[in-house]
């Protein structure tokens, strides 16, 4: 079978113009390397649009909203997994349904039920982690943070405040997009409508971390949180960046996602933020055995549930009932 992955950015350069990496590329790199050390007699390739199929691929898997373009494949799936689509789920369900596709996974069992509940059907399919390349790594003085996050300004000001902001108060390795683009004529006004959070992180920012520092990253850092999208709490999913930290045996501080404090209860901690985040770092700083006790819960998790392999055999037995 060959099969075919579709994101809508640039292939090959992982970046969008504000310098954020494309986790959509990440995943179909991942997921067509798990096919492909795998499954015998099976091809999968990531495409995007400046690297299109040359011939008609038995499938091709959508990994954003994109309309179904017939003369890439015989069968057309999409692969919703990703949040922060700025709509409401029914509406989304109802815009990719009349783009009239042949299958459907979603990342959130939420989705697929509400999908079930409108005479649908589809697969379920969590995220999974690349184990061979997100695993434990030696640390590194240079990345050995008391708290460490990776991502950029999207989460939004009450999310931020909450779950990133009490880690100013330690050593804070911030990496990622936080500055703001600054005007000559607007400096002033655009720096008096920055939040505290704001203020803060373009300060403390590292900037951008090369994508192969981050298992040293996480395996090195004493700390590391993860902040969700409300759109991935809503629709109770487990993000990636969670299974990665997991991964390296990093120990990780989380929001409460309701499928994850459900499943991995244990593996991590969970927080409300604020005042308890702050405490809750204090605390586990000063308790290293108890936090090298849950990462390894954490890392032992993600071997036997969430590797990327896992979930590659997954889509492949849905894409065979689809493909005969």
């Amino acid at each position: 079978m060959n099969i075919g992955l579709m994101i809508k950015w640039p292939k090959g350069s992982l970046n969008t113009k504000q310098g954020n990496v494309i986790g959509d590329e990440l995943l179909g790199e991942s997921l067509c390397g798990a096919i492909n050390r795998t499954l015998p007699n099976c091809r999968a390739e990531l495409y995007a649009p400046n690297y299109l199929p040359k011939s008609k691929l038995d499938v091709m898997v959508y990994l954003n909203d994109i309309e179904p373009i017939s003369s890439y494949a015989m069968n057309h799936v999409v692969y919703l997994q990703n949040g922060g689509y700025g709509e409401g789920a029914v509406s989304l369900l109802e815009r990719l349904t009349a783009y009239g596709y042949d299958g459907y996974v979603f990342f959130s069992n939420k989705l697929l039920s509400l999908h079930h509940s409108k005479g649908g059907d589809g697969l379920f399919l969590p995220f999974g982690v690349d184990t061979a390349f997100f695993q434990p790594k030696p640390v590194q003085i240079e990345y050995s943070h008391e708290v460490a996050y990776v991502g950029n300004d999207i989460k939004g000001e009450e999310a931020s405040t909450k779950y990133l902001f009490p880690a100013v108060n330690f050593e804070f390795g911030l990496y990622g997009n936080w500055a703001r683009p600054k005007s000559r004529l607007r400096f002033w006004h655009n720096w008096k409508t920055r939040t505290p959070y704001q203020k803060a992180f373009e300060k403390l920012s590292r900037g951008k971390i090369p994508q192969a520092d981050m298992p040293v990253l996480y395996s090195s850092a004493k700390v590391n949180l993860n902040c969700t999208l409300q759109d991935c709490i809503d629709w109770d999913v487990v993000t990636l960046r969670t299974y990665e930290v997991l991964a390296c045996r990093g120990f990780l501080i989380t929001d409460v996602v309701p499928i994850a404090k459900k499943t991995m209860e244990g593996c991590m901690v969970f927080t409300e933020g604020g005042a308890s985040l702050k405490e809750q770092i204090v605390y586990y700083l000063a308790h290293e055995k108890e936090r090298n006790e849950i990462a390894l819960r954490g890392y032992e998790y993600v071997l036997k549930h969430a590797s990327v392999e896992a979930r590659a055999k997954e889509l492949f037995t849905y894409l065979e009932g689809i493909v005969k």
